[in-house]
């Protein structure tokens, strides 16, 4: 018999742990020197305390002017991801895991995403591709019938 499913020899599983949260930032940037671990290292089950992939998103992270909708400064993206990394990297030592390493950040105007992962895991991952686009209320993409 003829079996159509190779997949076994190409691929295999295992269970990874992913940690999502949101935060919206309201244009401030009071508590980026605070201890975030209450909400990037939740009490949970002690073999989901380090997960493989950490990824945050931030809402007005930077306050909503015309000149941060023209040209986006990514200088607050970048403070908010080193107090990120830093506390998952605390976390990590705390239970004796690798550091974390920047993945992927992006910011299109108020809105960013920061994906963190586990270096030991850097091996497992291949062609990170990522694009924004930021398009005008007047563009033909966003025009009203």
């Amino acid at each position: 018999m003829l079996s159509w499913d190779r997949s076994a020899e190409f691929s295999e599983s295992e269970v990874i742990h992913i940690l999502v949260g949101t935060f919206n930032l309201n244009g401030k940037t009071h508590g980026i020197s605070e201890d975030l671990s209450a909400w990037l290292c939740p009490p949970v089950d002690p073999s989901q305390q380090c997960p493989e992939i950490v990824a945050v998103g931030f809402q007005e992270i930077v306050e909503l002017s015309p000149q941060q909708i023209m040209s986006t400064d990514p200088t607050r993206r970048q403070a908010w991801e080193a107090a990120v990394k830093g506390t998952l990297n605390e976390n990590a030592k705390r239970h004796g895991k690798e550091d974390y390493v920047l993945l992927r950040g992006g910011q299109l105007v108020g809105a960013s995403l920061s994906i963190f992962v586990r270096a030991s895991v850097l091996k497992y991952i291949k062609n990170v591709e990522g694009s924004l686009k930021k398009v005008n209320r007047h563009s033909p993409i966003c025009k009203q019938n």
